[in-house]
Parts: C-alpha cells; sequence; structure tokens
C-alpha cells in the first residue's frame, strides 16, 4: 500500500562541482548545533561514518527543544559562524527566511536530481522561499488521537470523538467511570500550546489573520477564537492531569505512554515514544485516529524540522554535503529501524517493510502508519501562517491561552489584549496601514492592508 506516492516532489541530489558526501573535505571540522531527539542522537552515533567517506569531523552541539530555539534564533540573527548546520523548526523558518541569513542549498545541490524526488513534497515547500530551497527536512510532523480503547469500552464510548465537542463529551463520560481524561500542552509558546490549539481555532471557524497574505489584519480574538478558547480552557480546567497548564510535549507524552490518561491529541512522530516497549505501559492497548475537527472541517497541525546552513558557515561546501547524507534514505531507514524516530520525510521508506513491520502499530484498533500518512495528506501547509512576525505572535497567543487557563483573564479579555498586541507587531512590520484604536477588535471593521508583506 503506498501511503505518501502522492506527497512526491522533484529534488535533487549533486550538480558537477557542487557538494556531494563522496566529495573529500579533508580538514573540515563541521559544527552542528540541534535537538536531542532521536534522530539527532542516532545521528550522532552515524557521524564517524560521514568522516570516513568525507574528511570532515563533524561536531554535535545538542540541546532540549527550547533551549535549542533560542539559541538558533541568536546564532542566526547575529549572523555568527560558530555553527556550520543548525536546526530549524518550520514554525520559525519565516523570521530567517530573509535578508541573507540562511544558504540557499541550490548553490550546491541539483534539485533535479533523482536521490531526493521522494522527500514529501509539502514539507519542502515549508523550507521554500521564492523558489529558493533553505533546508533539507529529516522530519515531517502532524497530529493525531491517540486512545486506550480498554478505557472507552469501560467508560461506554463507542468510537473515538469525531469532533471537538464530542473531545469534551467523552471526558465527561470518562471522568463518570473515574477515569482521567487528557493531557494537552498547555505551555506558551508557538512550538507548544500555539501548536495544538491552531487546529481547534480553524476547527472552530476562526483565522489568524483576516485574509492571508492580503489582509493580515489580526483576527485572534474574533467570536470563534473566543469559543476555541473556552473550549481549550474547560477541558484543561477540568479533565487534564494535574501539571497540564504548563506541559510541554514530552509531558503529555509520558502521561500516554505510562497510561496516566485515557486519550490525548499529540504529535505522531511521538508514538516510537508512546509505545517504546522498555517504557511504554500501553503497548497493545492504544488505537489511532484522526484528530478531532469542529464546523469548519479537520485541520491536522503540520510542521517540519529540517538542516539549514547559516550564510556565514566558513564551510558550506561540506555542510551541504553533510545535509544530503544527515537526510539520506539509508541513513534515514537505519535510524529508524534503531530507534523510536517515525517522523519519516521519505516517501518509500512508508512502504519499506522493514519500517513497515517495526512501526506500523496496529491493535485492531487503528493502523498507525495508515493514519499518519492520512493526516500528512490531509494537513495544511498553511498551518502555521508564514510571515517572519507569527513567531511572536504566536507566543503571545500562547501566552493568552494560559492567562485564560488560570482564570487571570476571561477568555475574551486575555484574546483582546493578545489582539492589541498582534495588532502592533504587524503595524511595526509595515503590514497595516492604519492606527489601531482602543476598542476591542473584534468589534471593528476590517481595515485596509498592504497586498505584499513588507
Amino acid at each position: 500500500m503506498r501511503y505518501l506516492g502522492i506527497l512526491a516532489v522533484a529534488f535533487g541530489v549533486a550538480v558537477g562541482g557542487g557538494a556531494t558526501a563522496q566529495q573529500r573535505y579533508d580538514g573540515a571540522k563541521i559544527k552542528v548545533l540541534s535537538t536531542n531527539s532521536a534522530y539527532d542522537l542516532e545521528l550522532k552515533k552515524f557521524a564517524h561514518e560521514f568522516t570516513e567517506k568525507t574528511g570532515a569531523e563533524v561536531q554535535f552541539d545538542l540541546f532540549g527543544y527550547a533551549p535549542t530555539v533560542q539559541k538558533v534564533s541568536v546564532e542566526l540573527l547575529t549572523r555568527s559562524d560558530s555553527y556550520d548546520v543548525v536546526y530549524l523548526g518550520s514554525e520559525e523558518f519565516g523570521r530567517y527566511a530573509s535578508g541573507d541569513i540562511l544558504e540557499p542549498l541550490d548553490n550546491y545541490i541539483d534539485m533535479k536530481s533523482a536521490d531526493v524526488q521522494e522527500l514529501i513534497a509539502p514539507v519542502l515547500r515549508l523550507y521554500n522561499k521564492d523558489g529558493k530551497q533553505l533546508a533539507f527536512p529529516h522530519f515531517a510532523a502532524t497530529q493525531l488521537l491517540y486512545y486506550r480503547a480498554d478505557l472507552f469500552e469501560k467508560a461506554g464510548i463507542k468510537q473515538p470523538p469525531q469532533t471537538w465537542e464530542e473531545f469534551r463529551n467523552d471526558c465527561d463520560l470518562l471522568r463518570k467511570a473515574d477515569i482521567q481524561c487528557t493531557a494537552l500542552r498547555g505551555q506558551p509558546d508557538t512550538g507548544e500550546n500555539i501548536w495544538f490549539w491552531g487546529q481547534v481555532l480553524y476547527g472552530f471557524g476562526g483565522k489568524y489573520f483576516a485574509d492571508e497574505p492580503a489582509d493580515l489584519t489580526p483576527t485572534v480574538n474574533s467570536p470563534a477564537a473566543v469559543e476555541a478558547l473556552k473550549w481549550y480552557t474547560d477541558v484543561m480546567t477540568n479533565f487534564t492531569v494535574p501539571g497540564s497548564i504548563s506541559a510541554t510535549f514530552d509531558d503529555v507524552v509520558i502521561a500516554m505512554q505510562q497510561g496516566r490518561i485515557a486519550m490525548t491529541v499529540e504529535g505522531a512522530p511521538t508514538a516510537g515514544r508512546i509505545l517504546d516497549p522498555k517504557l511504554s505501559k500501553v503497548v497493545g492497548k492504544l488505537g489511532f485516529a484522526l484528530p478531532p475537527g469542529g464546523v469548519s472541517g479537520r485541520f491536522p497541525p503540520f510542521a517540519g524540522q529540517a538542516y539549514v546552513i547559516p550564510a556565514a558557515s566558513e564551510n558550506k561546501a561540506a555542510a551541504a554535503a553533510f545535509l544530503q547524507w544527515a537526510t539520506s534514505k539509508d541513513l534515514m531507514k537505519r535510524i529508524s529501524l534503531d530507534s523510536t524516530f517515525v517522523a519519516i520525510t521519505r516517501t518509500s521508506l512508508w512502504d519499506d517493510p522493514e519500517i513497515r513491520a517495526k512501526h506500523d502499530y496496529d491493535y485492531g484498533h487503528g493502523s498507525f502508519a495508515a493514519t499518519y500518512a492520512e493526516t500528512l495528506r490531509g494537513a495544511p501547509e498553511w498551518y502555521y501562517p508564514r510571515i517572519p512576525e507569527f513567531k511572536e505572535i504566536g507566543d503571545r497567543l500562547g501566552r493568552a491561552l494560559q492567562e485564560a487557563v488560570v482564570r487571570s483573564k476571561s477568555p475574551e479579555a486575555a484574546l483582546d489584549d493578545a489582539q492589541g498586541d498582534a495588532v502592533e507587531i504587524v503595524k511595526r512590520a509595515g503590514y497595516l496601514k492604519y492606527r489601531y484604536t482602543s476598542p476591542p477588535a473584534r468589534f471593528c471593521a476590517p481595515v485596509r492592508a498592504r497586498t505584499e508583506p513588507s
């Protein structure tokens, strides 16, 4: 069965005189800044093979997600030459895609070469700016609904929730059966609570901007957004495990892995960790389904993780060769078979019998691989707005969500304040041509905006 065949894209490997993993770079020292994820930890284990092939030494600095994002920001925005390869999540791409911060890979790699034709097209496009490819993705992420079929049966729930309202109602049924319902991301950050909540916002009919990219008037306090936050506040307040208010994806994964909750909506790539036989208490008990939706449909989160080359690097050709090697089909397969990594970005590996044998978890309540592939086909590439300022807006909105959950502000007040700050951010960026006044923006008429972001 070809789950991701439709996602293939024309991409390439090497041009004459360009970087290849076979070319020698004796004496070069490539410094890599990334996360301590399963992929990076395995990559570090295999790096000696790249050195043997090319002569280039590789040094890794691996940190947790938040420290990595912070350090990447400093390194890229200061045009530092300390690193030759750095991690970049797609939610951050807009901040660095302009201004000659990143080195175009087109300068070293033939984008029509067969080796990378099978890289998943939407993930590649997340890192393309004005026709230039600025990163190679090693990680394709969406979210799934994970649920305990045994606990659902105990609570009298016959199928996984199809809508966010059903999700909340199922939580009520689970509570009545004395079963803890869920854990959700609560940490205020674009890559944490906003990564989850965006799909709720879209499902309720809301959006971040009036008409991106033509009209970048923020709409984060629209009636639909308020209803989406009320839902989130209700579930976080009444149905999540203690500590969810500041939970990261790690906390949610551990809660499910240890059997503390009946269901959650969390990253598909975390399935390998949730079902790690050495640590998991839920092997054989999980079902997999699409995330719930709302009146506007389903909007599974979509994001990528990739490696980029800072324009300030003094080892660009060797770094480009490293990127090709680090995201190659053979190495990605070995990493997946040797670890919990399942966020594969190469289409052929989804059909690989060995990969399927290890990672196609199916305990009679839905195939993980089939569900993951379906979310990848349906997830919107525009899940994160691509303007450079969205990270700032998303982080501010993440704080608003937490303010509502801790009841320091009502959902309406929290989003009104976030709306005001979002408007100031886009005004400062030059996207709007009006002066924001005091009335809550959800009561204001749409305003004229530039057709193209500045």
